[in-house]
C-alpha cells in the first residue's frame, strides 16, 4: 500500500474543499469524498515501499514541522491527469514558499526511505488537490462541465503534513504534525 506525506489544510479551507466534492457526488459522478478517510490534501510525496518507518518519519516531522510555518495556496484553476486513473484536481500556483516547503519535505522523506513516485520528484511535481479519480472519459467531461461554476481562485491555508497509508478507496492517518514555525 502506498504511504503519502500530505500538507493538510485549515477547517475553514477543507469545508470548502468538501463542497466542492459534495456537488460533484450530487451530480452523480464519483468524487474523493468516496473514499473512506479522505481528506482535502495537497500531496508531497508518495512510496510505495514495503517497510516504511513510520517512526523514523515521526521523528524527523517532529524537527521539520518547527521550522515551516503555515502557509497560504492558492487554488486557481480545474485540470485532468489523463491517465489510467483519469484525475480531475484544483490546480495550485507553486508560489516560491509552497516549492521551497516541497523540496526540504521530499528531501526529508529521501531520509525515511528510498523509494518515492517520479512524480513528486521537485522540478516534476505539479502540485494539485484531487477532486476526483478512477474515472471514465464521460464522468471526466461531465466534471469538468460543473467546474464552469466553481469559484476561482479559491484561496486556503496549509497548516499541517501528514502521513496516510492508502488504498483506492480508504485513507488511514498514520501520524499528523502540526507546521509551528513562526509566521
Amino acid at each position: 500500500m502506498p504511504y503519502v506525506i500530505e500538507l493538510l489544510f485549515d477547517p475553514d479551507s477543507e469545508a470548502t474543499i468538501r463542497s466542492i466534492w459534495q456537488r460533484i457526488t450530487d451530480a452523480g459522478y464519483p468524487s474523493s469524498l468516496d473514499a473512506e478517510g479522505y481528506r482535502p490534501h495537497l500531496t508531497l510525496a508518495v512510496s510505495d515501499a514495503e517497510i516504511f518507518d513510520v517512526e523514523g518519519c515521526r521523528a524527523r516531522l517532529a524537527d521539520f514541522v518547527q521550522r515551516w510555518s503555515p502557509l497560504p495556496v492558492t487554488l486557481n484553476h480545474v485540470g485532468l491527469f489523463q491517465t489510467v486513473e483519469n484525475v480531475v484536481f484544483l490546480g495550485v500556483i507553486p508560489s516560491q514558499g509552497l516549492l521551497a516547503l516541497h523540496r526540504a519535505a521530499f528531501n526529508l522523506c529521501q531520509q525515511v526511505v528510498t523509494a518515492w513516485r517520479p512524480y513528486y520528484v521537485p522540478d516534476h511535481w505539479t502540485p494539485h488537490v484531487t477532486l476526483s479519480f478512477g474515472l471514465t472519459p464521460e464522468q471526466v467531461l461531465g466534471i469538468l462541465a460543473l467546474a464552469w461554476e466553481m469559484p476561482l481562485p479559491i484561496h486556503v491555508n496549509a497548516r499541517a503534513l501528514q502521513l496516510v497509508e492508502v488504498t483506492p478507496t480508504y485513507a488511514r492517518d498514520l501520524l499528523r504534525c502540526e507546521l509551528r514555525g513562526k509566521v
